[in-house]
């Protein structure tokens, strides 16, 4: 008897470009949100992709896992159109960091541990990496303190710091971070800053970003603009170019 192996869930590995080619992209076949993007990213990148609200951002990193997928065009990862790939095997490779934490009504170390078989030590070590190991031993049972129905009992600043814990503990070598300090204080920030910062070290990184530090640190710096990319180039080139990065960074809105 053969058995038939189905290739698309084999393992994939990550070793050179995310591509994202002629992509438009429309909710409902009215006004495209995105318009002719055409993007590499190679690996080891840090990109930043910067811009006024509502011009795209979010919905150009919501391609790559496929929340949703494009009107025309492709996104490819290493040459291969993600639509070929299984959607756990592509989903594998990336570490996703959003505004909203999910979170689930169960004990930390099941929410830092999910789909992942951890030891405790790195589970441990994890939390220590994203600043949240201190707050963690101080919750009423430690790593075994039920958090409620999405999080709930617990503070943004803490909820981000167990979502960047779980990506470190998943070790991708994509992250997609939805830069998501804008809603805390700023002690808070500076801790998820850090532990962004940590989990960012050695990966392949695309960024909506809000925070002039980070930008500032990036690779490349993509500035999109009603969908489409307008500049693309490190921080000293566009503040050169005159355009809408230097206008933006000189408002510091970006």
């Amino acid at each position: 008897q053969m058995c038939i192996r189905d290739r698309s869930l084999d393992t994939l590995s990550f070793e050179e470009t995310i591509e994202f080619k002629n992509i438009v992209f429309t909710y409902d076949g009215s006004k495209n949100i995105l318009n002719n993007i055409n993007l590499k990213v190679k690996k080891g990148q840090t990109v930043a992709i910067v811009g006024p609200s509502g011009g795209g951002k979010s919905t150009l990193l919501d391609l790559i896992p496929r929340f949703h997928d494009p009107h025309s065009g492709q996104v490819l990862i290493d040459g291969r159109d993600i639509k070929n790939i299984h959607t756990t095997t592509l989903r594998n490779l990336l570490g996703i960091v959003t505004q909203e934490s999910i979170l689930f009504n169960d004990t930390v170390f099941n929410n830092l541990a999910f789909g992942i078989s951890a030891t405790k030590e790195q589970v441990i070590q994890a939390a220590k990496i994203a600043n949240a190991h201190e707050f963690i031993e101080n919750l009423d049972n430690g790593y075994q303190t039920e958090i409620g129905d999405r999080g709930n009992k617990l503070s943004g600043g803490q909820k981000q710091r167990l979502t960047i814990a779980r990506a470190i503990l998943k070790n991708p070598p994509i992250l997609l971070l939805d830069e998501a300090t804008s809603a805390l204080d700023s002690e808070s920030e500076h801790l998820v800053q850090e532990a962004l910062n940590n989990l960012m070290r050695n990966r392949t990184s695309l960024v909506v970003a809000h925070r002039f530090s980070t930008i500032q640190n990036a690779d490349v710096i993509v500035v999109v603009k009603k969908g489409e990319i307008v500049e693309v180039g490190s921080h000293s080139e566009l503040m050169m170019n005159d355009g809408l990065y230097k206008k933006l960074s000189e408002m510091q809105s970006v």
